[in-house]
């Protein structure tokens, strides 16, 4: 990101959520090729410490996603500060321009489905370690390819939001 991008990073969260996103996977990229393993004893705090921040800023960007849809759509029965994924997803499906969106959304949160494993391995770092043998994690794969649909999800939102 250049310094010319600066004034999208204050008015855009989305924006500077997924900088922060693709700078916390270089980090962790970056600690795989100096230490070899991210499990090793060197690399191991400084891994977790990434993979934790990762996860919080893509949950993140995700939320800032709703809050987005719920002021373009102008879903004004979910206040800002009570709102959740169902909340969006029904005020969604409600609104005839939504319903393709609102689909997209509930399909991310499948069983399986990135959205869902995202939020199941953030509650799982809560009490164990994703780089343990227990999580069969490959996580550079995994965020690598969770990113590339989150970015999806924001260029599908964008062309479906009301002009």
């Amino acid at each position: 990101m250049t310094t010319s991008d600066l004034p999208f990073l204050q008015s855009d969260r989305i924006i500077f959520k997924m900088f922060a996103c693709e700078e916390h996977l270089k980090n962790i990229k970056n600690i795989k090729s100096q230490h070899g393993d991210l499990s090793s004893k060197d690399a191991r705090v400084s891994a977790e410490m990434e993979i934790d921040s990762l996860i919080s800023q893509m949950l993140g960007t995700f939320d800032c996603l709703l809050l987005r849809i719920i002021d373009n759509f102008q879903l004004s029965g979910i206040p800002r500060d009570r709102m959740d994924f169902n909340k969006v997803v029904s005020g969604l499906s409600a609104e005839s321009k939504g319903v393709e969106l609102a689909g997209e959304l509930q399909k991310a949160n499948q069983e399986d489905n990135w959205y869902w494993m995202l939020k199941r391995l953030r509650n799982y770092s809560l009490s164990g370690s994703l780089l343990s043998k227990e999580a069969s994690l490959d996580v550079i794969p995994f965020f690598e390819q969770t990113l590339v649909q989150l970015k999806e999800l924001i260029k599908n939102i964008r062309m479906n939001e009301p002009k």
